[in-house]
């Protein structure tokens, strides 16, 4: 037995407050004989005598005054650094890793950050933009506490998902372009139709470019790339300059309609209906200021 562990202190502690090992065993609901026994290691360790038998009970020796001094100070510090770390464990205070996709940033995770940090003013959050695979990694690895990613980026792993919100995907052209001429706003096309037409295309491997491979291959059509890009911001413009039609998810294009001179409409094809989820390694994985952020993302994404 460490013979200046916490509960020998508490308990020597107790025995100078009530002048008697068996009234401060009682107090600490713990045998007398326990009590002793770690009394008797302790004197042993400091090599001194700390207690003096008395008709009615026990009184310190000057080395247990000075123990008790010693003691209540020890105490002290420990009730400080429990209060200190409480907000730690509850969440109210830390620092929080999140990784997150493009698309993402174009949805409400900002506005749910802003709210979140209103709440909660003592939590720093980091925020890493990434791909999507690259965002699985760093869930994977441990870089993140979790990440809000596309749908179809964790597939096969055995990360745990939620849904955050719907982020369909949809096509975007330049105003007047023929493939939407004479539809209705948020009327659908098929894959097949936007086919027929050059297309500015986002790096290869990227969730929205395996999306729109697999659904060209399911509809057995091929698209005519005519310009690769990276970025969104890169599509949008190749677009708006008339150099071809693009694909993008719902969030990278809603707010930019009424700035550029662009247009679009959702994908038809059952396959385009995506969305984005929450990823982690648990819950019980994270800690409790993520772990609070996590559950109000998650919210926030049920309450969408």
């Amino acid at each position: 037995m460490a013979a200046f562990d916490i509960v020998t202190i508490r308990l020597f502690l107790a025995i100078a407050r009530a002048g008697s090992i068996g009234e401060a065993a009682r107090r600490e609901h713990i045998a007398a004989s326990a009590v002793s026994r770690r009394i008797s290691d302790l004197e042993a360790a400091l090599k001194v005598q700390l207690l003096r038998r008395v008709p009615h009970g026990v009184e310190l020796t000057a080395e247990g005054r000075m123990m008790a001094a010693h003691g209540e100070r020890l105490l002290s510090v420990i009730q400080d650094m429990t209060r200190d770390f409480r907000p730690y464990a509850e969440g109210e205070r830390g620092e929080v890793y999140l990784a997150a996709v493009t698309s993402a940033l174009n949805t409400g995770v900002p506005e749910a950050l802003r709210t979140f940090r209103e709440a909660h003013p003592e939590v720093t959050v980091h925020v890493q933009e990434l791909y999507s695979r690259e965002a699985v990694e760093a869930v994977t690895e441990g870089r993140v506490d979790f990440a809000v990613v596309a749908d179809t980026a964790h597939r096969g792993s055995r990360l745990h998902a939620v849904p955050f919100c719907e982020d369909p995907i949809w096509v975007v052209t330049p105003l007047d372009h023929p493939l939407l001429a004479g539809r209705k706003p948020g009327e659908g096309v098929s894959i097949a139709e936007a086919a027929g037409y050059d297309v500015i295309s986002l790096h290869q491997g990227g969730a929205i470019d395996e999306l729109i491979s697999a659904g060209c291959r399911e509809a057995g059509v091929t698209l005519s790339s005519v310009i690769h890009v990276s970025r969104f911001g890169s599509l949008r413009r190749m677009v708006e300059a008339g150099l071809g039609i693009g694909f993008l998810r719902h969030s990278s294009i809603e707010r930019y309609l009424e700035v550029m001179a662009i247009q679009a409409a959702p994908i038809s094809d059952a396959w385009a209906a995506r969305s984005l989820d929450i990823i982690s390694t648990g819950r019980d994985h994270m800690p409790p200021a993520a772990r609070r952020l996590h559950d109000f993302l998650a919210d926030q994404g049920r309450g969408a």
